[in-house]
């Protein structure tokens, strides 16, 4: 906790105190044994609208973590890619062989997949897709 926040809830500890001991002067013990005024039913919507606005935001920072690690696989990607075209490491050239014979009808399923659940969508990519999309340049 802060030390504004601190002090701004010493203060409030602090004026609840003097209020509590001017009512004990008048009334006596019983001002320290009464229960305080509050309200019985919590105000739905603000805690709705609260919990709604913490969710949107943690759905911000996911996708903003989402898209650092992308960037930062992307680096890595062409960092080993330069390193693999400078030693001509035949490793490289065997697994980019690999990759071209891959059937063709399982590179179209997964492209067919992509563009048809973007489309249904009319707006962009879903959590779904985007998780999708992330464990598959993973994979790479």
């Amino acid at each position: 906790m802060d030390l504004d926040t601190e002090n701004r809830l010493a203060s409030l500890l602090l004026e609840e105190a003097r209020r509590l001991q001017l009512e004990a002067d008048r009334e006596g013990v019983h001002a320290y044994l009464r229960k305080p005024n509050v309200r019985h039913r919590p105000n739905s919507r603000f805690l709705t609208a609260t919990v709604r606005g913490v969710q949107q935001a943690n759905r911000v920072v996911e996708v903003d973590e989402m898209w650092r690690a992308r960037e930062m696989e992307l680096e890595l990607e062409s960092k080993l890619k330069r390193r693999n075209k400078e030693r001509g490491d035949s490793r490289g050239e065997k697994r980019k062989g690999d990759s071209r014979n891959m059937s063709s009808s399982s590179k179209i399923e997964e492209g067919t997949a992509y563009n048809s659940s973007y489309s249904d969508q009319g707006g962009g990519l879903g959590d779904d897709e985007v998780e999708k999309f992330l464990h598959s340049s993973i994979t790479l």
